[in-house]
């Protein structure tokens, strides 16, 4: 028994050190999409034109000319929404479900986009991040990505306290005398 728990005291410890040396650099702040025509109706949009992606953040050198990829609203899981490729890296944001889609085709004709998906840069975490597409009358009017940092490091740091409290208990529990039962 105390050796399971001097075993559960050092992953406590390992994992409470962890945060410290185990954080990746995620990609934040906004990606713009500039520069490109669209072409939708109610079941997809379609592109064209050379769009130039534009990040806006820290901890990362986005930007570029790329490809933005159309895609059908109710199958958009999996999309490769758009990618840019330099000589050093690869750039390119993945749709990861489902996306919310509200059209009006009456005058001036609207369209809002909006959904998830894993950004993705070479050097970087692929990081959680939403989209918001706008367009009015088959022209962009606004396209954002925006991406937060994944807090993996918290999660460490709380599964590791956990576990430390839990071989407090071990310790505790090892230490009580335990009562003989009679027949």
């Amino acid at each position: 028994m105390k050796k399971f728990g001097f075993a559960v005291l050092a992953m406590a410890l390992a994992f409470a050190i962890a945060p410290q040396s185990a954080k990746a650099d995620p990609i934040t702040g906004a990606v713009l999409v500039q520069g490109a025509f669209d072409t939708w109706n109610q079941t997809g949009i379609s592109f064209s034109g050379d769009p130039v992606v534009l990040a806006v953040g820290e901890g990362s050198l986005f930007g570029g000319v790329g490809v933005v990829n159309g895609f059908n609203f109710a199958s958009a899981n999996g999309t490769q929404l758009f990618s840019v490729t330099d000589l050093l890296k690869l750039e390119s944001f993945t749709i990861a479900g489902a996306v919310d889609v509200v059209t009006n085709s009456i005058s001036p004709a609207f369209l809002n986009v909006t959904g998830y998906g894993w950004l993705n840069e070479t050097g970087y975490s692929s990081t959680f991040a939403t989209f918001d597409l706008t367009s009015t009358d088959n022209v962009i009017t606004g396209f954002t990505i925006a991406a937060s940092p994944t807090p993996e490091p918290g999660s460490l740091f709380l599964l590791g306290t956990g576990l430390l409290g839990l071989a407090v208990i071990l310790f505790r529990t090892a230490k009580q005398p335990r009562p003989m039962l009679r027949w």
